[in-house]
């Protein structure tokens, strides 16, 4: 082995022995020894020594500023658009390494309108073509949430991966439209590009956002079919899809069938119990994720087991869990928490109580929980409570017209006419619309 060779694995090995930061002036000759210093410093999170190095050396390269972008990538993502400005204004050229990391960093900074200026110099720079700026492109539109230009991308890419095809499913699913992510992975399915863990994902969730058992069980084979290439966040959309598909039994059969479970699996499976009508199972679940002992149960699981104390009326178990979460894991309860908590106590008739628990809050109630109880004072009649609520909502929220019509249907209900047309008065004058229903078959 050369002694430079010898010298760049010392430097990527033990980057803490290197101690001198200042070089005199080197010759191109040593670019590569220096941009060697600059990944292992990079490497092992000291950003700050690696810029010391990179502004001392006069002849960087492309690979020494691609180096630095990693770096700002990594370490200091925010630092990307001065350090891409300084690398224009000298004069470099970048490549299709350097596009592809300053779309990565933008995407994660949401800063779209310089994002618009790399694209322009991207056109010009001839690099568009390489498979990898696409798709660094199109996840920093997506992540944007400008989906027409995450396709525009797309439809002008020469070459795609699965990671393309993935990326821009899992798109439409994020904007609600899990049909069309179902199109363009059945799309790369035809010119025969193989899925992977991510891509079976994002089918899986769109499936159960459709109850489309038929393409999930399709899903589901490849999934056999992958075998040991699979993680466990596939299997766990398995369980949801069949869940939200109303197939219990086989979401059952997945999750005892994992050999490893993570705090989703257990979560997943619990809500798939509750949201099937099987309260009692879904708090065995939570009781046997306990008892293993192996993982905690996080903020959502929470949820999920008050959302079954819900589904069960439990009322006694609810006020056990809702407690165990501070003591026994130091879990503080959000307001999804504490709605839980008040429907499940104003469903049973315990209004007071209720209203109590909301005014024992260690934080602002929010309008979900005033809506929870509003709810639960229609339900029993209680138009004072129900009237409190009610503008407790309207204060935090005076255009949201589920308050409106929680409030209304409480007023028809005890027939009482006059303040049914005189709430809908106010909701002309406030320019409150109700959301118009709609059926699917």
């Amino acid at each position: 082995m050369s002694n430079m060779a010898i010298l760049i694995k010392l430097f990527l090995s033990f980057p803490s022995c290197i101690l001198i930061l200042r070089f005199p002036q080197m010759n191109s000759h040593c670019v590569f020894v220096v941009n060697a210093l600059l990944i292992a410093l990079i490497r092992h999170g000291k950003l700050l020594e690696a810029k010391l190095a990179f502004d001392e050396f006069l002849n960087k390269d492309i690979v020494s500023w691609n180096s630095m972008l990693s770096g700002y990538l990594k370490c200091s993502s925010s630092e990307l658009p001065n350090f891409w400005r300084q690398m224009i204004s000298q004069g470099v050229k970048p490549d299709h390494f350097s596009y592809a990391t300053i779309f990565t960093g933008l995407a994660d900074l949401s800063d779209i309108k310089f994002g618009f200026e790399v694209h322009s110099q991207l056109i010009k720079s001839g690099h568009g073509n390489d498979i990898c700026v696409g798709n660094s492109l199109s996840d920093m539109y997506l992540k944007n949430w400008r989906m027409t230009d995450c396709l525009n991308v797309f439809d002008e890419m020469s070459c795609r991966d699965g990671r393309s095809w993935t990326q821009l499913a899992s798109g439409f699913l994020q904007y609600d439209e899990p049909e069309k992510a179902l199109y363009f992975i059945s799309e790369m399915l035809k010119i025969g590009i193989k899925p992977n863990k991510f891509t079976l994902a994002t089918a899986l969730n769109a499936c159960a956002n459709l109850a489309s058992i038929e393409y999930g069980k399709m899903f589901h084979t490849m999934r056999i079919k992958l075998g040991y290439l699979i993680d466990v966040c596939v299997d766990n959309a398995l369980i949801d899809m069949y869940a939200k598909s109303g197939c219990l039994d086989e979401a059952r059969v997945i999750f005892r069938s994992m050999p490893y479970r993570s705090v989703v699996s257990w979560t997943s499976m619990i809500m798939s119990c509750a949201q099937n009508g099987q309260a009692e199972e879904a708090l065995n679940v939570f009781d046997e994720m306990k008892t293993e002992g192996s993982l905690e149960p996080n903020y959502i699981t929470y949820i999920c087991v008050l959302y079954a104390c819900n589904q069960g009326g439990f009322i006694d178990e609810g006020w056990k869990y809702f407690l165990s979460m501070s003591n026994d894991y130091g879990i503080s309860p959000g307001e999804d928490h504490y709605a839980c908590m008040v429907n499940l106590l104003g469903r049973a008739g315990h209004i007071k109580e209720a209203e109590k628990l909301i005014s024992g809050m260690p934080f602002e109630a929010g309008v979900l929980v005033w809506q929870t109880l509003l709810g639960a004072c229609r339900l029993h009649g209680d138009m004072e409570t129900g009237k409190r609520a009610a503008e407790q909502a309207m204060k935090l929220d005076g255009i949201d017209p589920s308050t409106y019509v929680l409030l209304s249907n409480m007023f028809a209900g005890l027939k009482n006419w006059e303040s049914v047309g005189m709430l809908r008065k106010l909701m002309e004058n406030r320019d409150v619309k109700k959301v118009p229903g709609f059926s699917w078959i």
